[in-house]
């Protein structure tokens, strides 16, 4: 059993449970004592430590900021094996934890709802953070080096477009410029509603030096997981680049020398579309923007119903003002691609 002070690190200490707790032995058993008057931030602390296969044995707080939780490491199976770890093994992309140093890309998440910790890790520590996501977050939008809102269903066509802009001035093998080539960016552009202009910008944000990929959850049970994998693959044989997910999970691979499959369509998404995100809450509500609402036909305290492909959802329907576009969210662990086309149909109304 191994103990740990990380009160010196005031409020950094959770990349520094997470690191010790992956570099522990099977069944090893570690004690962390750190401070935070945050609540919500411990028990996402927790639920991560277990989603990595780790057990929380005890928590124990001695006063109004300090804190104490045993760990026992890796005795049970990680919780997170999906489509996008697949391909990563697949086509030869190592996955390691996220270098706090370099330049970061964020694609396919949403930090307010998925870990607000690290989100107030990377703007607090003034790093050069790229933030792309199908959904807005007013919080990075402020803080980040840049913040591109993409379609939903696309980043399959934003990954295409980053490798097209990235290899263009890079000397590669034929097949691999065949392959670019072949690459439709008008197409790509109109689907994402990402433009080549934007990309060039991200270049020239992340030329200082190695580069970060961090993908989000909304990536691990995407459709196109394969051909992100691919293209990420395709990025990292030519250029300095790390690659990191938003668990901090490692993945140890050969690189292997495989062409992405070609893009011959990217799904959209029409129509009424909601956004599960993992939590834990026992009354979920549902939560959209004034054109939501407008195209729902719903008002707000509506009582709804959530018709998904092989589920049905009771909730209650707010508007939050700060929210812009078509796309509401939910607060439920939803197997599959974190994005929907649902029928919301109005149950009865508060007034």
């Amino acid at each position: 059993m191994k103990r740990y002070d990380l009160r010196h690190l005031s409020d950094r200490f959770a990349p520094r449970i997470f690191e010790l707790a992956n570099s522990s032995q099977k069944d090893e058993v570690s004690i962390f004592v750190f401070e935070t008057t945050e609540d919500e931030k411990l028990k996402t602390i927790i639920k991560n430590l277990n989603r990595k296969g780790h057990e929380v044995m005890n928590s124990l707080r001695f006063n109004e900021a300090d804190w104490m939780i045993v760990v026992k490491a890796f005795v049970n199976e990680s919780k997170i094996s999906n489509p996008l770890f697949y391909a990563f093994e697949k086509y030869g992309v190592e996955l390691k934890t996220l270098d706090r140093q370099s330049a970061v890309l964020c694609i396919g998440t949403y930090f307010a709802k998925d870990n607000e910790i690290l989100a107030h890790e990377l703007y607090e520590w003034e790093k050069k953070l790229i933030y792309m996501s199908a959904q807005e977050d007013l919080n990075l939008k402020r803080t980040a080096l840049k913040h591109i809102k993409y379609e939903v269903g696309s980043e399959g066509g934003v990954l295409a477009l980053i490798a097209k802009v990235f290899l263009k001035d890079v000397q590669i093998p034929q097949d691999v410029k065949d392959y670019l080539d072949k690459l439709d960016d008008g197409y790509l552009s109109a689907e994402s509603n990402v433009g080549e202009e934007e990309m060039e910008e991200i270049k020239e944000a992340m030329s200082d030096g190695t580069m970060s990929f961090l993908f989000g959850r909304d990536l691990y049970h995407h459709p196109d997981a394969d051909l992100i994998a691919a293209l990420t693959a395709l990025i990292s044989r030519f250029i300095p680049l790390k690659v990191s997910v938003l668990d901090e999970i490692e993945l140890k691979v050969k690189p292997k020398m495989l062409l992405p499959p070609p893009i011959n369509e990217l799904k959209s998404f029409d129509g009424t579309i909601v956004y599960f995100y993992d939590s834990d809450e026992a009354s979920p509500k549902l939560y959209g923007s004034s054109q939501f609402a407008i195209a729902a036909k719903l008002k707000d305290g509506d009582e709804v119903s959530i018709e998904t492909s092989n589920s049905v959802y009771k909730s209650l329907f707010f508007i939050d003002t700060n929210m812009k576009g078509m796309v509401a969210i939910l607060g439920i662990n939803k197997n599959g691609y974190r994005y929907e086309a649902v029928k919301v149909s109005k149950r009865g109304s508060n007034g």
